[in-house]
């Protein structure tokens, strides 16, 4: 079971959403994500793509969407960004400014915060496990 973290600045209190930075997803047939809450990630997946899917299906349309800032315009977005040096399912732009200045809330942690440049990212366990 993970953690959940919150994410703030050390200086500004600027924060990102809590949690452990994302959550699973499954598309539906029209190409629709249909977030999977822990800890019932296959049960959620196996309602969209029946039992048993296979390897191929399963690789195709489970993902999972970080949490993202634009380090411009500072909007906050879900998006499928790898964090493993795999290819990125989504283009890493903003959808609101389409800067390409884009982080996941995992590459800001212990990096300057965004907003007032002066504090760092911090992770703070709350505690709370799920």
């Amino acid at each position: 079971m993970p953690k959940i973290y919150e994410y703030k600045c050390d200086i500004c209190g600027f924060d990102l959403p809590e949690g452990w930075g994302g959550c699973m997803y499954v598309e539906d047939d029209n190409g629709k994500r249909i977030t999977c809450d822990h800890p019932c990630e296959g049960e959620a997946i196996g309602n969209v793509l029946g039992k048993n899917p296979s390897k191929e299906l399963l690789k195709k349309r489970v993902g999972f969407n970080s949490d993202c800032i634009c380090l411009d315009c500072l909007h906050q977005f879900k998006a499928d960004l790898s964090s493993k040096g795999l290819k990125d399912k989504d283009k890493r732009e903003c959808p609101k400014c389409k800067s390409e200045k884009v982080k996941t809330i995992s590459e800001l942690v212990n990096k300057p915060c965004p907003k007032c440049h002066k504090g760092t990212i911090k992770e703070i366990e709350t505690g709370i496990w799920t």
